[in-house]
């Protein structure tokens, strides 16, 4: 049987489904989920090198990379790993949403299918339905739902799993709880027992960190744009609560910060770019209305932090 790994984003219902769907067309595969930045694509490349090198000259395989974006800084680590999977026999597809370089792109179309989406219109698993299962009604709904959150339409219910995912990263075995809930999603589980059991716990931790964060928010002018700033908690799924940071401070802007020096960035307001903001800090990237990044300062310098996180501000509304 041919050998499959299939990569996703760890943080989000559009990383969550867009390995389901994979898992729906290669049952056999094993999943990883992963976040932004050198780290994370070190263990891609570590895992497609550990599955190659095993592989005997006879044997195929299959990547499959899932809402994980390609930053110009990675180019050549990705270049590496993939062009020695293929000289190994690998085939390797490259499936995302968020914004590329051109040399990004070129970069790697010698290795690697791409599929990209230029209309800024669709999530990831939007593009793995219609890539790998396109008339395939559960792929279908999947790819609705992680569109349905991955935008904010609210044109329909969807169970709280995103905030689960935010739970589960808590635990020490975040990663196959993560896969469990894959195999979960493929097989069309969207809830069960133990995952409401789970989430009645998580409600009381959620509820307790949301009033300590809005208790500690500072909010400041940048421009003509009003920025609230939260170092945020575990236990806070970042669009979801900046959602109600937005109905309750009117803001245009929030940077969540966290005590492990990334930041989420989500916007209120057309007229600014999360994507330009994050372009200004380490290992930033993401889109116009949802980004993230890191940031130098120590965690636990509040003033230091929020001087840096607004000089990105001001360096993308110089731009404007």
């Amino acid at each position: 049987m041919m050998k499959v790994i299939i990569f996703s984003h760890e943080s989000d219902l559009d990383g969550l489904y867009s390995a389901a769907i994979g898992l729906m067309r290669y049952p056999q595969a094993m999943t990883v989920f992963l976040g932004y930045g050198a780290e994370n694509f070190s263990k891609l490349g570590n895992f497609i090198y550990s599955a190659t090198r095993s592989s005997s000259s006879s044997e195929c395989g299959q990547v499959v990379i899932a809402d994980l974006g390609l930053n110009d800084e990675l180019i050549e680590t990705c270049r590496k790993t993939f062009s020695d999977a293929v000289l190994k026999g690998w085939n390797i597809m490259w499936v995302d949403h968020h914004p590329w370089s051109q040399q990004a792109i070129e970069s790697v179309k010698p290795f690697v299918e791409v599929v990209l989406d230029a209309s800024g219109r669709k999530c990831a698993a939007d593009l793995m339905y219609e890539t790998l299962l396109p008339s395939n009604t559960l792929a279908a709904n999947l790819a609705s739902m992680a569109h349905t959150m991955d935008f904010f339409t609210r044109d329909q219910y969807l169970t709280p799993i995103s905030e689960l995912i935010r739970y589960y990263q808590t635990f020490p075995d975040f990663y196959p709880r993560l896969s469990d809930l894959a195999v979960k999603s493929a097989r069309g589980i969207l809830w069960d027992v133990e995952m409401q059991s789970d989430y009645n716990n998580y409600v009381r931790l959620r509820d307790e960190a949301k009033a300590q964060v809005f208790d500690s928010m500072q909010i400041r002018e940048a421009g003509r744009f009003k920025v609230a700033y939260a170092q945020s908690s575990p236990y806070l799924q970042s669009s979801l609560f900046s959602e109600e940071v937005f109905a309750k401070t009117n803001a245009d802007l929030v940077m969540l910060y966290s005590s492990k020096g990334k930041v989420s960035i989500r916007r209120n307001n057309d007229a600014i770019s999360c994507r330009s903001i994050a372009a200004n800090l380490p290992e930033g990237g993401g889109h116009d209305y949802a980004a993230g990044a890191t940031f130098t300062s120590d965690p636990g310098d509040t003033a230091a932090v929020i001087s840096e996180l607004q000089a990105a501000i001001a360096k993308a509304l110089a731009r404007m």
